[in-house]
Formats: structure tokens, C-alpha cells, sequence
């Protein structure tokens, strides 16, 4: 038996082990807290103790487990086994942006000894962290860094960032704050000019409208640069105030692109270029002045690289050269073609495939596409069957993949994570008026707990989506809706996961469906609208055919009663309840006996204000896990009733939250701009006998 065979076999021995046992990792916690404050026992099951041995035993893999198997706490595991054997490794995961702050609150709450340093700033911020981390790097200090596969791409070259240094010397702070407080002035007058040269303009459109084509011709000249300084010919039908018109709209363009200059000037001079070095620079750096440092590269969600000629996939090739270990992460490698499999190997495992060519001609079907000038290329249209077994042979030992199906021997397991959405420019201002509005109600003795509660529910629909709010002409506020961004990411990255999504408000709900509908998903809803038996089990029956093709449900806490949901494995919280019993209620729908899978992942969509400050969201969760204490203490049937919160005492312990670190006076209650308040409603120029203006070289 050659070496490959006897690994193969060691391989499989592992994956076969019917009761493994691991040896206590001086990097794992043995207890954890859990999002309800309470602490539990760190337990490895059966089958991710296989997991972390086989990632141990080899050093380039993909980890295909299916979604909420514990593939992070596997990975975080076999970090700290690396490190008692070979210390010297320096992890570094790349993960969507969604993910981000997932990775981190796991790899806090499993792992000990580690500092966990996530980027997640400005280019000048990250490069000072890849300073600290690559070039002040301390082989006995333990740490892991976190980005997002948008950063890698963005940072993996050198960059000209804008330095913001805070100088040391008085005498330049003093000049600085001098040439800041001139900028700021500019910005100011820039704003001005440009207000003026937009209202001008128009007026100036519509004034020469209609008139004579050599009008418009020696117009567009004095509107460009005399050539060799000859001036354009003047018409002869060309007036006094024609000239009036040109010369002021001319003036009024010049001062708005000089007050540009100007403060690109004044930009460099507050914050000079600085051009910095790359990710791979600095990577590069760091291995050849430490001799026996090493990278673990972790790519979670790692079939986001399925394209292998996209950019992308080139950065993550450029970084996996110099990594000594590499496991790609994803419940789905393939969602449609085996090329895509290709393409994930081309980084773990280059030498397992390396011609494409020969990878086309061996594993796939593939037929001539004619490209024009008679020359045709080959592409791939399927998957040849009869060498199927012999490409599972072939990355048998670089591929693990475990369905739910076959570890689950219990009721599922209950996973939560929480992933930070940071509100978008309108949700910021509709939340932070929304904010000043309730404490300025709460302040004022006169007004009533509705009123409180009205402005607290504005507050969580600004979390949601701008369309939720009116403005105070009664119309729906426009803007971008950062948890539907994330939202609809999820779900378009895990297409047969079958998902329950959650809101309070059923016009959310309605919202999510329009954009499901847009982007093709196919659902079922659930709300008090549907108020049917008979269309509430249709919709339901739907969901839980495994067959249907619907694979998502929307439901509020109305539409959530009384229904049995146990096909799903996903449940995706917009909004939280403001009850504990709610949440208990909604967690049952999927938890229950006859859901065939070992976990249940729930995912909390977290607002979070562009200033970093925590939102409602963060707050109704702190509330609802205040309760779990005395939920252990309430048996049976009246765990609901018992705990359910009035409004009212919902409303005072939000308004609690709120106000801590909030001043309350009312200087501050001004009502900050909303931008896209209203869609513009652009009016039907009307049409003339001869030509119009151009603006477009104003």
C-alpha cells in the first residue's frame, strides 16, 4: 500500500470512529454564555470531533457540512489543536460581509487565549491593523483576523489611501485646525454655488429652448475652451440679454468646478496620499521576517469564489500561495455545475486539477459554441455520469460533507446568531428623529404610554425599512432597507433552505414579498390578513412539502399560532417580539418533534447606526433575555400568559434603554434632514419647432 493509499484509509478511519474522543484544548472554553445570559457546557458531538480530526489530518480541505452543523466551531476547534503541536500559525478567515461580526462573536464565545481582531473601517484604519498585525506580529501572542472577502479583494494590491495621521506638533495641529476650518468654509460656499448653478439651470434651458440652431452652436463653443484663444463668433441675432443669460450661467458653473479644485487642494493638505503597501505585501513581510510563521487560511462561504477567471478568485489563489494550511467552508459547493467544484480545488487543492482543459474533458460534458469568424469554444453543459465515482474517489480525502439527516438522532439543537446590519443613510436619520421624538414624549408629562409606544414602533420600523414611516404629509419615506439587502443575500445563497421569516408588521412582510417576487424566490405567507383556515393550511401544507419548490414562509406573530413548521431549519427574525412568550411560541414552530435536522439555525437581523451606537433591536433582545430567568422558573401552558409583557411596561423598559447616554434636553430635539424624503416627480418638458439646449457640457 502506497503513502495516498494509507492516507485515504487513516481518513476514513477517522470519519468511521464510532465514539472519537478529543484530548482538552487549552484554547477551547469548557462552558460558554449563551444569548440568554446562561452558561453552558462547550459540547463537541460525535460528528464534528470527526470534523476537527480530519482537518487536523489534512491540511487543505473543503468542509461541506450542511448550514447550523457547527463547521465554525470545528474550525475554531482544530485552530487551538494546531496551535499545541505548531504554534507558529497565524489564522485568517475571509467571509461575507454578512457573516462578519458572526465570526467574531463565535470565535469569542468558544475560544479562550486568542484575541479575535475583525476589519471592518476605512482603507487608512485597515492598513494601520495589518501594520500592527503582520509587522509587529508576536508568535507567542495568539490571534485571528477576520475580514470580508470585499476587503481582501480591495486591499490585496497596494492602494493610495488618505493618511489621517494626528500630528504631535503644536505648531502644525494649530495650522491644521487652520486649514480644516478653511475647508469647511469652501464646503460651505461650494454648497452654495452648486444650489445656485442647479436653480439657473433650468431657466437657462428653458430661455434658449426653441431658439436658432447657430444660437446653440455658439453656445456649446463658449461652453468649451477657446482654441489656440480664438473666441467663437458671436450670432448675428444675438442680444443683450442672451449674453446676460450665457455669461451668468458660465460664471456660476466656473465657481462651482474652481470651489472643487479647492477643496481637493485643501483634502490633500488635512489628509495627504499615502500610498500603502497591499495585503499580500504585508502577508509576504511577515513570513520572510518570522522563519517559522505560517498561514491557516479559512474562507468561509467559500462557493462565493465559484467563478475561477473573476477577481475575486484570483486574490483568494494569491493568498492560498502562501498559506500553509487551507479549508474552504460551504453547505453548498455546487449549486449548479460540477465546474464550480473546479474552481473551489483551483485554491485549496491547485494540483488536484490543474489543467481545466483536462477537467472538462474528463468530468463533464461539454459542446462547441460558436463565437463568430468561424471559431467555436468549448462550454461545459453537464456532468458525465459514468466518471462521477471516480471524481468523488479523486477529493474523497479533501472533501467532508455531512447532511443533518444523517447525525441527527435527536431533537434538533437550537442555533442563534445575531448578524449586524448597519442602517442605511435614510434609516439613520428616520431613527435618530424617530429616538428624539419618544424621549421628548416621555419627557413631557402631558403626553400619554401610546404615544411612547407609537414613537417606539417608529423606531423599529426605521430599523426595517424606510417605506414603513410616513412623513408628516402622510407619505411613505423612500430609501434602502439594509437588513432586505442581507435578507434577501441569505436567502438567494441558500435556495433549498427551507426558512421562516419573521416581522411584527405585516407591511414588512408585504415588502419582502414584492423584492421575493422580483427576484424570482418562491413563498407562501402567513399574516393576519390571511385570516382563512383553509388558505393558512394550504400555505402551510406548501412549506412542508419537501417536493413544492417553496422553501420560504412569511409570517407574523398573528400568522404564527397554532402552526406546525417543523420542515424548517431556518428562522429568520426581521424584528424581534415583544414578548418572551412570542419568541418562545415562534422558536417552537420549527422546534419540535419530526424535524429531521440536527439544528435549527435562527438568525436575529440587527440594526446597527452608522455611528456604531446600538439600536432598539439590540435593546428588545436584552429585554427579552431578562426574562429567561424567570421563564425556567414557569411550567406548562403558562409560560405564554405568564409572561407575556403589557405594551406599556414594554414601552418603559425600552424607553430605559433608550435613554441611557442620551442627553434629554430639548436643544437637541431637532429633527435632522431625511434624505429621499420624497421621489423627485420630474415634469414633461414641453416640445419645441427647433432644437433644444444640451446641458450636458454645463
Amino acid at each position: 500500500m502506497n503513502q495516498e493509499d494509507e492516507t485515504i484509509c487513516k481518513i476514513r478511519d477517522i470519519r468511521n470512529l464510532p465514539d472519537p474522543i478529543l484530548k482538552p484544548s487549552p484554547y477551547l472554553r469548557t462552558k460558554y454564555v449563551d444569548e440568554f445570559g446562561s452558561k453552558l457546557p462547550v459540547r463537541i458531538r460525535d460528528y464534528q470531533a470527526r470534523g476537527i480530526m480530519n482537518l487536523l489530518q489534512v491540511q487543505d480541505m473543503i468542509l461541506g457540512d450542511d448550514t447550523g452543523l457547527g463547521k465554525t466551531l470545528q474550525v475554531l476547534s482544530a485552530i487551538g489543536y494546531i496551535w499545541m503541536k505548531e504554534p507558529e500559525y497565524v489564522p485568517i478567515v475571509i467571509t461575507k460581509k454578512s457573516s462578519l461580526y458572526q465570526w467574531q462573536a463565535e470565535a469569542e464565545r468558544f475560544m479562550k487565549g486568542m484575541e479575535v481582531i475583525t476589519i471592518d473601517d476605512g482603507p487608512f484604519e485597515r492598513n494601520a491593523v495589518y501594520e500592527d498585525f503582520f509587522l509587529n506580529h508576536d508568535p507567542d501572542k495568539k490571534k485571528i483576523l477576520i475580514m470580508t472577502y470585499e476587503v481582501m479583494w480591495k486591499d490585496m494590491e497596494e492602494s493610495v489611501v488618505r493618511d489621517r495621521t494626528k500630528p504631535t506638533d503644536e505648531k502644525k495641529k494649530i495650522e491644521l485646525n487652520k486649514i480644516r476650518k478653511i475647508l469647511k468654509s469652501t464646503r460651505l460656499i461650494a454648497k452654495n454655488a452648486k444650489t445656485r448653478f442647479e436653480e439657473k439651470k433650468p431657466i437657462f434651458k428653458e430661455y434658449f429652448d426653441g431658439r436658432d440652431y447657430s444660437i446653440h452652436a455658439y453656445i456649446q463653443d463658449r461652453l468649451k475652451p477657446p482654441e489656440d484663444g480664438v473666441a467663437a463668433s458671436e450670432p448675428s441675432i444675438w442680444s443683450n440679454e442672451d449674453e446676460r443669460m450665457l455669461s451668468n450661467i458660465i460664471s456660476l458653473r466656473d465657481e462651482v468646478r474652481s470651489s472643487k479644485v479647492l477643496i481637493e487642494d485643501l483634502k490633500d493638505k488635512v489628509t495627504p496620499p499615502k500610498l500603502i503597501p497591499g495585503l499580500f505585501s504585508y502577508v509576504k513581510e511577515m513570513l520572510s521576517l518570522n522563519d517559522n510563521t505560517k498561514i491557516f487560511l479559512i474562507m468561509d462561504e467559500v462557493h462565493y469564489l465559484k467563478n475561477h477567471k473573476g477577481k475575486m478568485h484570483e486574490s483568494a489563489s494569491r493568498l492560498a500561495s502562501v498559506s500553509a494550511r487551507k479549508v474552504g467552508m460551504t453547505a453548498t459547493p455546487v449549486k449548479n455545475r460540477l465546474m464550480e467544484f473546479f474552481s473551489l480545488f483551483k485554491i485549496i487543492q491547485p494540483s488536484l486539477f490543474p489543467k481545466i482543459t483536462y477537467f472538462q474533458h474528463s468530468y463533464c460534458i461539454t459542446k462547441l459554441q460558436p463565437i463568430g469568424g468561424g471559431r467555436k469554444i468549448p462550454i461545459v453543459v453537464g456532468h458525465s455520469k459514468n466518471q462521477l465515482k471516480r471524481f468523488v474517489e479523486i477529493i474523497e480525502p479533501f472533501y467532508l460533507s455531512r447532511r443533518k439527516h444523517e447525525v441527527a438522532e435527536e431533537l434538533p439543537e437550537l442555533i442563534t446568531r445575531e448578524l449586524v446590519c448597519t442602517l442605511s443613510n435614510e434609516q439613520d436619520d428616520i431613527y435618530e428623529m424617530s429616538e428624539l421624538e419618544a424621549l421628548a414624549a416621555d419627557d413631557d408629562p402631558d403626553s400619554n404610554r401610546s404615544e411612547i409606544l407609537k414613537a417606539m414602533t417608529r423606531i423599529q420600523q426605521a430599523c426595517d425599512a424606510p417605506q414603513l414611516v410616513l412623513d408628516e404629509d402622510g407619505n411613505k419615506y423612500q430609501g434602502v432597507s439594509s437588513k432586505m439587502n442581507i435578507l434577501l443575500e441569505i436567502l438567494q445563497e441558500n435556495t433549498g433552505t427551507k426558512t421562516i421569516i419573521f416581522s411584527r408588521f405585516e407591511k414588512m412582510i408585504s415588502l419582502i414579498q414584492n423584492s421575493l417576487l422580483d427576484v424570482g424566490i418562491k413563498h407562501v405567507r402567513i399574516t393576519g390578513k390571511e385570516n382563512k383556515a383553509k388558505d393558512r393550511e394550504k400555505s402551510k401544507i406548501a412549506f412542508q412539502d419537501i417536493e413544492s419548490g417553496i422553501n420560504v414562509i412569511l409570517i407574523t406573530t398573528a400568522g404564527s399560532e397554532s402552526i406546525n413548521l417543523h420542515a424548517a431549519e431556518h428562522l429568520i427574525f426581521i424584528d424581534n417580539p415583544w414578548s418572551w412568550g412570542d419568541y418562545v411560541q415562534l422558536i417552537g414552530r420549527p422546534i419540535r418533534i419530526g424535524n429531521k435536522h440536527a439544528a435549527v439555525l435562527v438568525t436575529h437581523l440587527m440594526a446597527r447606526r452608522q455611528s456604531g451606537e446600538k439600536t432598539i433591536d439590540d435593546h428588545v433582545v436584552k429585554i427579552l433575555r431578562s426574562k429567561k430567568s424567570l421563564a425556567d422558573t414557569v411550567a406548562g401552558v403558562s409560560l405564554k400568559d405568564g409572561l407575556k409583557f403589557t405594551t406599556s411596561d414594554m414601552a418603559t423598559h425600552l424607553i430605559q434603554e433608550l435613554r441611557q447616554g442620551k442627553e434629554s434636553s430639548s436643544d437637541k430635539l431637532i429633527k435632522p434632514r431625511i434624505r429621499n424624503q420624497k421621489q423627485t416627480v420630474i415634469k414633461n418638458i414641453p416640445s419645441v419647432k427647433v432644437t433644444n439646449i444640451d446641458l450636458s457640457d454645463i
